[in-house]
């Protein structure tokens, strides 16, 4: 059970009988197709492999990592692929482009159809074409193609030659693409931009038309050529949409998402036909088989490979070789920690002293098993103040209470939950969902009492404000409404220009802070006034939260980092790392947990199924190491995978 080995990318050999995928630890796993077996694991990378790339042609495959570094494979023998070079794409330059990236998840990798040759990206985010043989490369050209009028430069997302000619596609993070002819890279003959948000990938269809998958949740029909206009078809998803791929034998368009499903999409339209698959987290890489074509394979980020028959609706095959992720986690009184998240375990760390030289503080863990489907997990738990019960919102669309061993349904919503709160008399539970509703439910009964929907974003957050009787909660692209915490009928303008609000909370009863995507905001609830207080973090900032003497706020992000500022003035102080996964809550210990305990300290958690123990001291952080190293049990088979 190595969070190591979780797979973050795959490809499929010409025949579809091998694929090899890509680990965070940096390893490549040789697996064979018809029993999704893993046949071998052979070293790569320093870094976490974000891409892997088969010759469709000559016997090589490549994988891209966020070290930057390309490993060139020999997949004669598909079991046992021998390391051929590494590339090291530090050392190709693009003048007059600098994007810096704070943790390049990018997955920019493509050979050529016939030739020895590739495209990617350099560590400045420039577009380069790399010829190679078995032991030399060379950089042919890098060219930064991608930059607003006020400088900002984007980093490359994706590429792929066109089908039919030499011409390469390469798309951004900012919504970017062209078509570039590598004979004069420096003049891409056509540029098109949507939005802002990321455009994925680009599925051939015929002749010169590609579907393309955009962070909006829509499918994009793009002609190469430029002689048509881009089509740009309706929402699809709940979130980003990460992949298009098309049946090369039946037709049939599939698109994954990271809402945690795979759906179809009618050519024509580009509209959803129908979820054919849910998994329980979310998804990016996919394959559809030419020669199987009701066969999926699909990656999951809970480390999974899911093998999948549409016409039987059978999960058939899983290799999955990481532990349960922790997503959620609240105090308990003075003394106790409650952390939850994937599964039906939960994690209770009791404080049981200090140790006197060190200050540490000495926790003893315990995992309990729960009453609850091994398929989903907790995205929010919250207390219960009158009764200490602890309340929990599931990606199933569970509203749970937990008190002790035993679970009680309070309800059960019709989407998703991204986030709850608990009225300080216990009375109220406030949830938000996927689907774009927030919900008010009498805790005792589980009877809606209250209710609000939005006109076609899912809402991603929300905080209580008892004192005002507000109820904020945020969309996850679009506006911010504050509502009145009885009725949930809107009280005032709602505010625009959200962005993966993925945490809310309010300072006091008049100032709101709210993650805008890397972004933390402060909202005078009186004016309306919205300032940014912390500039950009690299990544989506996915938890926040002050110590109990209002001193220090500590951040986590999708950049895997974790911040401490001071609150008063906003003042950076320092940043450290967390691990090799995605951090997604953060909990500060109680002053008075235990004698002589250190003033300021919080745990961090997240996918790797570990917490970690932070202090700040010198108004620097200092990394503890995990609070506890012993992980939840697994979930190894199909739980949570639903062919529809």
């Amino acid at each position: 059970m190595n969070t190591l080995d979780k797979i973050s990318a795959f490809a499929v050999s010409p025949d579809e009988r091998w694929l090899w995928a890509g680990t965070i630890g940096g390893d490549l796993f040789s697996v064979s197709v018809d029993d999704l077996l893993l046949r071998g694991v052979f070293p790569g990378h320093a870094g976490g492999i974000e891409t892997v790339a088969v010759h469709p042609t000559l016997p090589y495959l490549a994988t891209l990592a966020i070290d930057y570094t390309v490993v060139l494979w020999d997949r004669t023998d598909p079991a046992q692929p021998r390391r051929l070079q590494t590339l090291r794409l530090r050392d190709v330059k693009a003048e007059g482009y600098d994007f810096v990236a704070t943790l390049p998840l990018s997955c920019p990798l493509a050979f050529h159809p016939r030739e020895r040759r590739l495209l990617t990206h350099s560590a400045s985010g420039a577009l380069t074409e790399i010829a190679f043989d078995d032991t030399s490369w060379r950089p042919l050209w890098a060219v930064g193609l991608f930059q607003d009028e006020d400088g900002t430069a984007y980093d490359i997302d994706y590429v792929r030659y066109l089908a039919g000619d030499e011409r390469a596609f390469a798309s951004t993070f900012g919504g970017h693409l062209a078509v570039v002819d590598p004979a004069a890279p420096h003049a891409p003959p056509l540029r098109y931009r949507y939005d802002k948000r990321t455009i994925h990938c680009a599925a051939h269809v015929s002749g010169s038309e590609y579907l393309l998958a955009s962070d909006t949740r829509r499918v994009i029909r793009f002609d190469a050529s430029g002689e048509r206009e881009p089509v740009v078809g309706p929402t699809v998803v709940r979130d980003h949409l990460e992949q298009v791929v098309i049946n090369p034998t039946s037709g049939r368009v599939f698109a994954s998402s990271f809402d945690r499903t795979v759906v179809e999409i009618d050519p024509e339209t580009l509209a959803r036909r129908a979820v054919v698959l849910e998994v329980p987290f979310k998804l990016r890489w996919i394959h559809t088989f030419a020669t199987a074509p009701d066969t999926l394979v699909v990656q999951c980020r809970n480390g999974a490979l899911y093998k999948v028959d549409l016409a039987s609706k059978r999960c058939t095959g899983v290799l999955k070789r990481t532990p349960n992720a922790l997503w959620t986690g609240v105090r308990v009184g003075d003394t106790e920690l409650a952390i939850a998240g994937e599964g039906p375990e939960l994690l209770r760390a009791r404080v049981t002293g200090v140790d006197p030289e060190t200050r540490d503080t000495r926790v003893a863990p315990e995992w309990v098993r729960l009453d609850a489907p091994g398929g989903s997990y907790v995205k929010r738990m919250e207390v219960h103040g009158p009764s200490g019960a602890l309340v929990q919102a599931r990606s199933d669309g569970a509203i749970v209470a937990v008190s002790d061993r035993h679970t009680r349904v309070i309800t059960r919503l019709p989407s998703p939950l991204r986030d709850l709160a608990v009225s300080p008399d216990g009375r109220d539970v406030f949830a938000v969902t996927e689907d774009g509703a927030a919900w008010r439910v009498d805790y005792a009964s589980g009877r809606t009492v209250g209710h609000f929907r939005t006109a076609e974003e899912p809402l991603w957050s929300l905080a209580h404000n008892p004192a005002r009787r507000l109820l904020a909660v945020s969309e996850r692209q679009g506006k911010l409404h504050l509502l009145d915490a009885e009725t949930l009928a809107p009280r005032q303008a709602a505010v625009e220009g959200t962005w993966a609000p993925k945490r809310m909370r309010w300072r006091d009863d008049d100032r709101l802070l709210v993650g805008r995507g890397a972004e933390l905001y402060e909202l005078d609830v009186a004016t309306g006034a919205m300032a940014n207080v912390i500039a950009h973090l690299g990544n989506t900032i996915e938890d926040f939260a002050w110590d109990d003497t209002g001193r220090f706020l500590a951040a986590c992000t999708y950049a895997r980092r974790v911040h401490v500022f001071d609150l008063a003035t906003w003042a950076a102080l320092d940043v450290t790392g967390f691990d090799l996964d995605f951090p997604k809550g953060l909990v500060w210990l109680a002053p008075g947990r235990a004698a002589g305990a250190h003033p300021y300290e919080f745990v961090v958690f997240g996918r790797s199924g570990l917490a970690y123990g932070y202090r700040v001291h010198d108004e620097r952080l200092q990394h503890g190491g995990p609070v506890t190293r012993a992980r939840s049990t697994p979930v190894w088979d199909a739980a949570g995978v639903c062919v529809l």
